[in-house]
């Protein structure tokens, strides 16, 4: 039996370093600056509860597909840059074009999106700005611990659909992690009853690690996959 979901404010410390990297190996997420964890998430018109579970990638592990190769040659025209977090209004125009373009309910704002005004952001935020010339066409943001980092949130122009600029986001935080010796990234949650966040599991699922909540452990991906995942939930309903 799973009890949940669990929140979390930070203290003085917030949630930086091996701090960071202690709650993301036990299941728990960002949001705003808070950090949670859930083992079920509300989707669609009907708000229906479905199982998830949290997923990490092991960067070394990985050996990228083809699709991650044709991506990234794809993009080689593209300017990537990577910094410090910071909400500017070029940023707020592209994420409005995307919230508008994709039709989620999600927060109006990429600063509601990520923060919350009564404190300072707790977390070591960084992002990832890629440009066509002068273009902003895509945003990536990120938390780093001292051995892992959390993706956050993608966004992109719609004009440049066809160059899977979400994925290439997640290859340029792969990217990050290997050229800084950090072993972990961890990528959000999949959901056993539909494939909307199947994305999570490029370039490889064979670099794949899912966390079981009643083991407090993560497992190999690819041992389980979907099927052994519903079994599991089913066999352990959440309260």
């Amino acid at each position: 039996m799973i009890n949940e979901p669990h929140y979390f404010l930070p203290d003085e410390h917030g949630f930086k370093g091996q701090i960071l990297d202690e709650w993301l190996a036990l299941g728990y997420y960002r949001m705003q600056h808070m950090i949670f964890t859930t083992h079920y998430t509300a989707v669609g018109p009907a708000k229906e509860n479905m199982p998830v579970f949290w997923l990490r990638t092991e960067v070394k592990k990985i050996h990228e597909n083809k699709a991650a190769f044709a991506i990234r040659k794809k993009c080689t025209s593209f300017i990537v840059k990577i910094k410090k977090a910071a909400i500017t209004m070029e940023l707020e125009e592209l994420y409005s074009i995307y919230k508008n373009h994709v039709g989620f309910c999600a927060s109006a704002t990429c600063w509601e999106y990520l923060h919350l005004d009564e404190f300072e952001n707790p977390y070591d935020s960084w992002m990832i700005e890629v440009r066509d010339g002068s273009i902003l066409i895509a945003v990536g943001f990120f938390d780093k611990g001292e051995n892992a980092i959390s993706g956050i949130l993608n966004f992109y122009h719609p004009a440049y659909n066809k160059f899977s600029l979400g994925k290439y986001l997640i290859l340029q935080k792969i990217d990050h992690a290997l050229a800084n010796n950090i072993p972990y990234y961890y990528t959000g949650y999949i959901s056993t009853a539909i494939t909307k966040f199947d994305y999570k599991l490029f370039p490889d699922v064979k670099a794949i690690e899912v966390y079981l909540p009643v083991e407090k452990t993560w497992m190999a991906y690819d041992l389980l996959g979907k099927e052994k995942l519903k079994e599991y939930s089913m066999n352990h309903p959440v309260q």
